[in-house]
This record gives structure tokens, sequence and C-alpha cells, in this order.
């Protein structure tokens, strides 16, 4: 909670639905920081807390007036700002009386782009109760909820009725007035333990006057009450709690006075799956499931009620989850009368995209990447079923009265379905593993039917987007592809999966409406993902450029490459090594940019000094070891081995000239260099390391 507050605003309202609340918060304080900060108003530090019916907002050190300054404004430029009688132009007269200065108080400067009209004007200070009412409405206009309403005779617009507002500085009310609302000092306690008015005096006392009366102000403080309850509650319940960090969001702002509460259903429930009863509870109740101690659910569930535990809530809550278990064990019923591959082909007439044709059309486009992804990774043919049937079964479920309830269950109820047919468990399995990672820090598949399952979904759910228009630009991604492309990167990497996307893309555009035009967009853009989770690993900049040649989208090699490089580059002796490598590179470069179809040529008998005939001889004696270890992409092995080298390439950069006058030792030396950097082509580009990042 924020000490020594000095000013304080509370927006009392109605209760305001529990998911608008969070971004409300983060919006709420940084608008009103940015605010003070645009009128000057100085203060040491700022927080929003907030209840479904109260958002406040306490500034410490606020000050009482605003900061005086004295600013310099940039006009139009002296040609632009005079006629040619030395009159001021329409865009001079615009500029002075935009910011209410008067001619004679402009000067001409000099800048870099030429002459320019300055001008100083000196900002005044008023007291800050005066300008407090602007920023509060401001607030109050400009704040973003994902829907706001008109509510009696009030114009403004909100979640739900504002009834009052608290504003005050240093202890005394600030004046203020929207639609007939006025400000005080009086705030609410909880709308049902102590529904009155209470008067606040002083700042310091408010957090405590609110919990004297039923509310818990600070939401972060409320979450953790709730945490720790539950976990009793449970423990009281005999078991162990259902953790939901998504769902404890929720309930903390549900409530203003947390009261967990323990409540027993019918155990004749119990035979529904779990994760059908878990949903029921979370989604439409809100509860939190009980778990035994080998993860399996019991007939207890927890609530966080805004009261105290009395028989009414008890009952009332039991009767509800009963009633929300019995549709439940309906829809399960119902859905297991008909097997998942009996559904198939109603999936024909289920649109996914009016360009894209339907989810069976889907599942056809899928099983072709799949068949693709398995050909080149020469998946035996018992696997390859597997993944065909995987791959059928894959959206079934989506024609189930369960997953029509809950769609968050696709795929998990999918699972439970095929098994409960006597599908094979891999099969079973990837349909509800396709669709991870589902979130960022999830899990990924790790059998290969699933991973080949995930890997064709995310596929065709990119290069189908792409193929009717909808790309991601800027900040704006609808359809969350970079959350998939970041998704088969992961899977490829996680997994140890050795293939190139490119390859996949290319193999499977005939599929797409001019497919091929996207082949080199889509992999640019899953590259894009693959340097982002190198950058989560901890790698530079540099490295992962370095690494991710052109053309290669092999995403587990980029990550061997740029690990063992990141590694390596930590060693002294092999970060002076690849100083060396960029100054064979730059010279290399230089020759090769004017003499593009220039064939060099080597001779044993052009080799004069000792420095270069080591050099060569050290590295042609290597070849085949290296040529062996990047084959085998034993990257740590071949940096190891090429760190020797590093006494021949100092010696002979201090006693070989390369550009020799004469020509064909120039060649051969010429020949000696490109020679070694072939070793490198297609793995590391030494242009794209940077000097800083050496040791």
């Amino acid at each position: 909670m924020l000490k020594d507050a000095n000013f304080l605003c509370e927006i009392g309202v109605e209760e305001i639905p529990a998911g608008y609340i969070p971004p409300a918060i983060d919006s709420l304080k940084n608008m009103f920081k940015e605010k003070l900060n645009e009128l000057r108003i100085d203060f040491d530090d700022i927080d929003v807390y907030a209840t479904p019916r109260r958002f406040s907002i306490l500034a410490s050190r606020l000050s009482e007036t605003q900061r005086s300054e004295i600013i310099e404004l940039k006009g139009p430029s002296a040609q632009a700002a005079y006629n040619g009688d030395g009159s001021p132009t329409k865009a001079m007269e615009g500029f002075l009386r935009i910011h209410g200065i008067e001619l004679n108080n402009t000067i001409i400067k000099e800048t870099d782009k030429g002459k320019y009209v300055f001008a100083s004007k000196h900002l005044s200070s008023e007291k800050t109760e005066s300008v407090i009412p602007q920023i509060l409405e401001y607030c109050l206009t400009n704040l973003q909820f994902p829907k706001r309403m008109r509510w009696s005779d009030k114009k403004i617009t909100f979640p739900r009725p504002i009834q009052y507002f608290v504003l005050m500085l240093n202890d005394k009310v600030v004046p203020f007035e929207i639609e007939g609302i006025k400000s005080g000092n009086y705030t609410r306690g909880h709308f049902i333990q102590n529904n009155i008015m209470i008067e606040i005096k002083r700042i310091s006392e408010y957090s405590d006057r609110l919990r004297e009366n039923g509310v818990i102000l600070n939401h972060n403080e409320r979450r953790e009450i709730i945490k720790s309850e539950l976990i009793k509650g449970a423990e009281m319940a005999g078991g162990v709690l259902n953790e939901d960090e998504e769902l404890l969001d929720i309930v903390t702002f549900l409530v203003e006075n947390p009261h967990i509460v323990v409540c027993e259903f019918n155990k004749e429930f119990i035979e529904i799956p779990d994760i059908v009863l878990i949903t029921e509870m979370k989604e439409h109740q809100k509860y939190f499931a009980v778990m035994d101690r080998n993860g399996k659910l019991i007939n207890k569930f927890l609530v966080v009620a805004n009261n105290p535990e009395n028989e009414n809530i008890i009952k009332g809550n039991v009767k509800v989850i009963s009633a929300r278990f019995t549709d439940a064990r309906f829809f399960y019923d119902e859905d297991s009368r008909i097997k998942l591959a009996e559904r198939v082909n109603s999936l024909k007439n289920v649109l996914f995209h009016k360009e894209l044709g339907s989810i069976y059309d889907k599942i056809m486009r899928m099983k072709n990447i799949a068949v693709c992804i398995g050909d080149i990774l020469n998946i035996d043919s018992t696997v390859k079923s597997k993944i065909d049937r995987a791959v059928l079964l894959s959206k079934a479920d989506l024609d189930t009265a369960m997953v029509y309830e809950f769609a968050s269950l696709q795929g998990k109820m999918g699972r439970i379905y095929a098994i409960n047919d006597g599908e094979d468990m891999d099969v079973a399995d990837a349909i509800n593993d396709h669709y991870s990672p589902r979130f960022y820090g999830d899990r990924v598949p790790s059998g290969m039917v699933s991973i080949v399952l995930s890997l064709a979904e995310k596929i065709d759910n990119i290069f189908g987007s792409y193929s009717v228009g909808n790309i991601p630009k800027g900040s704006q991604d609808p359809y969350a592809l970079r959350r998939q492309g970041h998704a088969i990167v992961e899977i490829i990497i996680k997994n140890k999966i050795s293939i190139n996307i490119s390859d996949i893309l290319t193999k499977v555009s005939p599929n797409y409406k001019n497919g091929h035009e996207f082949v080199d967009k889509i992999t640019e853009f899953i590259n894009a993902r693959a340097k982002t989770i190198l950058l989560d690993e901890g790698f530079k900049y540099d490295e992962i450029d370095a690494c991710m040649i052109s053309g290669n989208s092999d995403y587990l090699e980029l990550f061997r490459r740029t690990e063992s490089l990141n590694s390596f580059r930590k060693d002294e002796k092999f970060s002076e090594l690849l100083l060396g490598f960029k100054r064979m590179n730059n010279i290399v470069s230089s020759f090769r940019k004017d003499n593009k179809d220039y064939k060099l040529t080597f001779s044993d008998s052009f080799l004069e000094e000792n420095e270069e005939k080591e050099l060569y001889n050290f590295f042609s004696s290597k070849k085949e070891t290296i040529t062996q270890l990047i084959l085998q992409s034993n990257y740590i092995e071949f940096f190891k081995l090429i760190t020797n080298a590093k006494q021949y390439i100092d010696n002979f950069f201090d006693k070989v000239m390369v550009m020799e006058n004469r020509i064909e030792v120039r060649d051969n030396r010429l020949s000696i260099l490109e020679g070694i950097l072939s070793n490198f082509k297609g793995l590391i580009d030494f242009s794209k390391i940077s000097n800083d990042g050496f040791v």
C-alpha cells in the first residue's frame, strides 16, 4: 500500500465486471501519471487500487502548485515566417496566436536545418486543486473498457453507474462535479455488511476506515488472502487445492472482503471426467476444485464469497452446481453415443473460413502437411499411420455438445472420447496435444504423433491466414499468429527435430491460393519468432544474426550454432580467434566485391612463407574432421578444434602480406583464406559479429 499519500481520488461505482478491472488499473495509473507530468505537477509516487465497487488513486508528496517553467518554442522557418515586405505570414500569425506570444518576443536562430523562428514562453504556476478536476474528467472520459454505457439521464459513459467521488488533497476536499455528482470526503463501506457512507477526515486513515467497514482496498492483499485461505479450505475439505492463477485473478475482483466457503456436491457426479467438472465450476460459477493427493477430483469445492459463511450460501451454491453438473452429465452421455470417427463427415458442414472452406477442408490440408513432415523426418509406417488417424480425428470433438458449451475443452474432450472409443493412446494424446503450447510457458508436445500434428495445425493456421490476407501488422495480430510461429520454433528446438521449415512451406504451398508467393514471407515471419526465443535464452543479437544464414530455417541447427558460439565466445582465445576470422572475411569480401567471378588458383609451389604453409597445412589436415563435425552438428568439438588454429592465423597476419603485387602469390594466399572460410559457409557470417562483444 502506498505510504505517506497526500492525495486521494476514489471513483465509487456499482459493481463492475471482474474482467474489466485489471487492465483499467494499469491504464488509470499511467493516464494519471502522464497528465500530472504534462501539467507540471510534481509527485513522488502514485498507485491505483480497485475493488468491484471502486477505483482509488493515491499519490504521495503531490505538489500543491504546478511547476513554473520557461520553455522555448520553435516556429516556422524564417523564410516562411515573413512576407517580402517584412510583415508576418499567416503561418507566423498562427504560431503567435496558438501560443499567445507577441511578435516582438520572437527571435531568429540558426539551426542545422536553416534559420527558424523561436520564442520563449513563461508557463505560470496554478494551484493543483484547480487543475486536478480536468485530469479526473479526462481519465473518466478516456479510460478504456470493453464496453461503456450511458446510465439514466447522465451523458457520461462508464461500465456501471458512478455513485460518488472522493477527492482530497492534503486532507481537504477538492471541488469537482460532473453530471450532478459532486466530490466529497465520504466513501462507502461493504455494500452488504456495512452499507453506509463513511467520512474520511484524513487521507492517512482511508484504507483503515474501509477495512473497519468490511472493505480490503488493496487488491494485491486481497489476492494473497484468498490464495492462503483457499489452501487452508482445501485442507479442511480433506484434499489439496486445484490451483488456478487465472481464476484467482478473477475472484480477486469479485469480492471486497473474501470469505472461503467449503461445499460438497453429490458423489455420483464423480463419474463424469474431472476436466468437465472442473471447467463447469470455473467457467460458470468461479468455484475452485479440490483434489486428492493423487490429483483426482473429490466431491468438494470452494466458493470465494463476499460475505461470511452461512447455511444459505452453502445450500445455494450446492443447488446451482448440482444443476450444472446434471447438464454436464447429459452432454457427456449424449456425446458418447456417437464415436469421434463418425463425426468427421459432419465437419464438412462447419465453416472454418469463407475463403479456406470447412473444418474438414482444414483437416485435409493438415493431412498433407503431416505427410510432408513425416517424409522429411523418415518416420516409420506405423507412426505415420497413427499420425494419419490423429489428423482425421483432431477436430471431431468440435461437433460435440460439450465443446460447444465449453470451447476451452476442445482437444481435451477429443482425447477423452477417443480413449472411450478405443483409439490408440498416441492418437488420443495427439488430439489434445495438437493445440499445445496454448500459451507462452505452456508445455510443448513430446510424442512424435503429437509433434507432427501440432506442427501441421500451426503451419496451416499461419499459411491459411497469409493466403487470405490476414497478416499481422504492427501490434495487430487478431489470429495470434505470432504465438503460433513461436510455438513451431519451440516444438522443434525442445524436441531436437532437425527440419527446415521453408522446405515444408514450399512443398505444401500449392494447397493455398498463391501459396508460392508467401513461402519466403512466412519463413521470415517464423524466423523472427526464432530470434525472440534465442534472445530469451540469453544469446546476443549479433551471435543470432551471424548464425541465422539466409535460406536456412532449421531452428535446431540455429539453436546449436548460436549456443556453441555464445559459449565459446566467452573464452578469450576463441574471441581473439574470431577477430582473425573476421579479418579473413573482410579481406576476401573486399576482393570479391570487385572480382565476383574471378577464379582463384592454388599451388603448393607458390607457398613462400612458413606462416602461410603452417596455416594451409593445419586446415588441410583437419578438413575431413571439420566436415564430419559440421555434418554431425557437433559445434562444441568443432569450435574446440579451430581454437587450435589461433597461433597459425595470428602468425600469418603478422608476417604475411596477402595482397602481394605478384598476382600468382596474391591469388594463392587469397585461395587459402577463401578455402578456410568455406568451412563456415552456411554456418556463420563473420561480418555480422560485433567487435564490441569480444573479450
